[in-house]
């Protein structure tokens, strides 16, 4: 097996072994949670829907009004009270951090060799 090939094999038994772990089963049960309870899907829906169109504006040049950035805020806010956006909120944010500490690690292993 050359080196391309072993690093794919080890990728993809790294992927398996995110997938079985307590963070990712939270983040998955959170996700689907949320997508069958349409009050809270109708939220997140609305609020993504709010940051694409200021996201837009923004990309155009065009500065947001003191207004829009209050409804924004005053959104994100609503959602947050909602348990089941709350609990999907924090699944995604624990395992977001998960993954970026597997990216860092996965960097730091390239700088040490890197060093030699």
């Amino acid at each position: 097996m050359d080196q391309i090939e072993e690093i794919m094999r080890k990728s993809t038994e790294l992927g398996k072994s995110i997938a079985l772990t307590p963070m990712y089963k939270d983040f998955k049960k959170a996700e689907h949670d949320l997508l069958h309870n349409p009050e809270a899907r109708k939220l997140v829906e609305d609020l993504q829907k709010m940051k694409q169109e200021h996201y837009g504006k923004q990309a155009a040049g065009i500065e947001l009004s003191k207004e829009e950035q209050d409804a924004m805020t005053e959104l994100e806010n609503v959602c947050l009270k909602n348990p089941q956006v709350l609990i999907s909120n924090n699944a995604n944010t624990k395992f977001q951090e998960f993954m970026e500490q597997i990216s860092k690690n996965i960097k730091d292993g390239i700088k040490s060799i890197e060093k030699i």
